[in-house]
């Protein structure tokens, strides 16, 4: 089996993910691809602040991969990062994912990485896989032009979406990272800040219609919360959009197993919930201060459009 060619590549750390971790795990890759007979074809650059990442895959310019290197928000930063490039010269994307979340890499078939050993990187392959693009409108934006950005691998609104954000601050004070920290989230909005979230929903240019939503997720892959499986069905390669929302009102009693159901997808079954697939979504929303999450990573708005870009970015994942 011959070794993986990722050609030029630019490898874009966080070091500040999983509570700094992330810059050893560099400095580690770093060492190992000094030894490689290509070493002369790899960028590292750590990231400096906020949205950094962002800004250094839309400049990757003449690389045939980004390899982005830390959790799900780091690799949100370059794929939104790469997808402001044409298509005929966008680099492809690999991960090492080092952070708490890690959604994506294990759609991707790495869950196992443990930030020492790289063997994986030796035997890789491309494939396409689908982006979904958001297009919202706020308020306080003024113009009423959309803001566009993009996603990998979960979309979702309400207690969710709620649950997702709050792990921040959780962390830190906690120290718990993956699924513990995301259902302790959890049984924290499932208290007093529990309730349901009004929207006009429409799927496909379908009439729209008005739903008290517990959660909205519209996925990409099969999972989110470190591990939740969502929409167990959803594949990242199929073109399509998958959905799952709870539709209220849902009391309380209800809604917590149907949560904790949902980590090993067990979930789909229950009355409130609605499982489809679609290829655009457009969600308004009844009042402006949702929480709404993008693999991760906060959406202010008052209005959302979703559409599903199929096979926009090539992908490198371990050989199956």
């Amino acid at each position: 089996m011959h070794a993986t060619d990722f050609g030029r590549t630019l490898i874009i750390a966080n070091p500040a993910a999983q509570s700094g971790a992330a810059r050893e795990v560099a400095e580690r890759l770093q060492r190992f691809l000094d030894m490689t007979a290509r070493a002369s074809q790899f960028d590292l650059v750590l990231t400096e602040r906020m949205g950094h990442a962002k800004e250094l895959a839309a400049q990757a310019q003449g690389y045939r991969t980004v390899i982005a290197l830390g959790g799900d928000g780091v690799i949100h930063e370059v794929v939104n990062g790469l997808m402001t490039q044409k298509e005929d010269a966008r680099p492809a994307l690999a991960v090492l994912p080092v952070g708490s979340g890690n959604d994506f890499a294990q759609t991707l078939g790495i869950d196992d990485f443990s930030g020492k050993d790289f063997g994986a990187l030796l035997t890789c392959e491309l494939q396409r896989q689908d982006i979904g693009r958001i297009r919202s409108w706020s308020p306080a934006s003024g113009s009423g032009e959309a803001t566009v950005e993009y996603y990998d691998q979960t979309l979702s609104v309400g207690i969710d979406a709620a649950i997702g954000l709050g792990t921040t601050e959780l962390r830190k004070k906690t120290g718990l990272t993956g699924a513990p920290l995301y259902t302790l989230s959890g049984l924290e909005q499932f208290g007093l800040r529990y309730r349901n979230y009004p929207m006009t929903v429409s799927f496909d240019g379908a009439p729209a219609e008005r739903v008290r939503a517990v959660i909205m997720a519209i996925q990409l892959g099969p999972t989110y919360g470190s591990g939740y499986r969502i929409c167990p069905d959803a594949d990242p390669c199929d073109g399509m959009l998958d959905v799952c929302y709870a539709c209220g009102p849902v009391p309380r009693a209800v809604a917590l197993p149907m949560f904790l159901s949902a980590k090993d997808g067990h979930h789909t079954k229950l009355p409130p919930i609605r499982m489809r697939r679609c290829r655009h979504a457009e969600l308004t929303f009844e009042e402006p201060d949702y929480p709404i999450q993008a693999d991760g990573e906060p959406v202010v708005a008052s209005r959302i459009e979703v559409d599903i870009l199929a096979g926009a970015l090539q992908v490198w994942h371990p050989t199956r």
